[in-house]
């Protein structure tokens, strides 16, 4: 399998929906520390555009090629989900951004990036100028929201539209969850938190996102954060995006 952009990687069984939207929009994920959940935001973000009807791609950048294993799951184990195409790039390539920032055959193109990305990685910095939207995901630690205020940081001063996103949020922690979201928000606008439940590890099983799994604990925070997307995208006033 070609690991530079291109062709896609993987494709979905079932059927990808027809184009929405006149203009493809592009939201990268990323984090400057690992494991802050910048892939889970990727497989639930995209499932839950695909289930409303948007024709969705993903471009997995990561070496470790999580989010690429996900559609190979749901290709097998979920073959009636509604269809996400799937590309693999090269993390130090350039070229490889470019070009999949250049993609226009989908409503909806979501850039998984590697752990902890640099951020001086020109790759990081060809996605950031070049997306509609770029979300940071952190976990509540002091280490973890350090790191991310230091990306959040340079997608300010880079201008760059950002939510940061707190992640994996556990019941009656309540004080050092308002401790990571003042921190945060010195640097960006917040979107709504997501808990840790375990359905979303039932759900990744079968590479399918949280919404799209019958009575899932937790799915409306999936369904929360994709309705403050979907506004900062402008994609609730009209069908064609404009």
């Amino acid at each position: 399998m070609d690991t530079h952009y291109g062709s896609p990687a993987s494709r979905l069984v079932g059927a990808a929906p027809a184009r929405r939207l006149s203009k493809t929009l592009k939201i990268l994920s990323a984090g400057a520390k690992g494991g802050p959940g910048k892939t889970f935001l990727v497989k639930n973000l995209s499932a839950a555009a695909a289930s409303d009807g948007y024709n969705v791609g993903v471009v997995d950048f990561d070496e470790q090629r999580s989010l690429t294993r996900w559609l190979s799951r749901r290709s097998l184990k979920s073959p009636g989900a509604v269809g996400i195409t799937g590309y693999e790039a090269d993390p130090l390539s350039v070229a490889d951004a470019q070009d999949a920032l250049a993609a226009s055959d989908h409503d909806l193109v979501l850039f998984d990036t590697p752990p902890a990305v640099s951020i001086g990685s020109p790759v990081l910095k060809t996605l950031a100028f070049g997306v509609d939207l770029v979300l940071v995901p952190s976990l509540v630690g002091i280490t973890d929201t350090e790191s991310a205020e230091t990306l959040l940081r340079a997608l300010g001063e880079w201008k760059v539209q950002t939510l940061a996103v707190v992640n994996k949020t556990k019941p009656r922690a309540s004080r050092v969850i308002g401790l990571a979201k003042r921190r945060l928000v010195r640097y960006a606008e917040l979107a709504p938190e997501i808990g840790e439940y375990y359905d979303y590890l039932a759900a990744d099983e079968v590479g399918l996102g949280a919404t799209e799994i019958d009575r899932c604990v937790g799915a409306e925070d999936i369904v929360a954060l994709w309705s403050v997307v979907k506004r900062r995208l402008g994609m609730e006033g009209g069908a064609d995006g404009r």
